[in-house]
């Protein structure tokens, strides 16, 4: 008896795919956003907020997404808010169950095995 693989385990590594996006300037710019918001809630008692929005679309006759990532943040200041938003883009090789990586998947597995 063969044993299913199991496709709806997580397949993607979340801190790779967000150190992949834009060759890691999205990691950066959510780290700052995230703590610019985080220091203004404290400082004027007020909500602040960070989204993040990926589209995601493929690339004609290959196994590639573009993965469209949009960063928006809003932070809270002492009379209104101050915030800005900015979208770019980051092609992503789709692997096995749907993996995704900047570099392209090995089609061999560990035993060698073209797969």
């Amino acid at each position: 008896m063969t044993a299913t693989p199991d496709t709806t385990a997580a397949a993607t590594d979340v801190g790779e795919f967000i150190t992949d996006l834009d060759g890691g300037v999205f990691d950066r710019k959510l780290s700052i956003a995230l703590s610019q918001v985080a220091a203004a809630t404290v400082d004027n008692d007020k909500a602040g907020e960070v989204t993040v929005k990926l589209v995601f679309q493929r690339i004609p006759g290959t196994s590639q997404v573009r993965c469209e990532h949009t960063l928006k943040y809003v932070k809270p200041t002492m009379d209104g808010k101050a915030g800005e938003e900015e979208k770019r883009s980051t092609v992503l090789h789709v692997g096995r169950f749907g993996a995704l990586s900047l570099a392209q998947p090995s089609l061999m597995n560990k035993q060698g095995e073209i797969v």
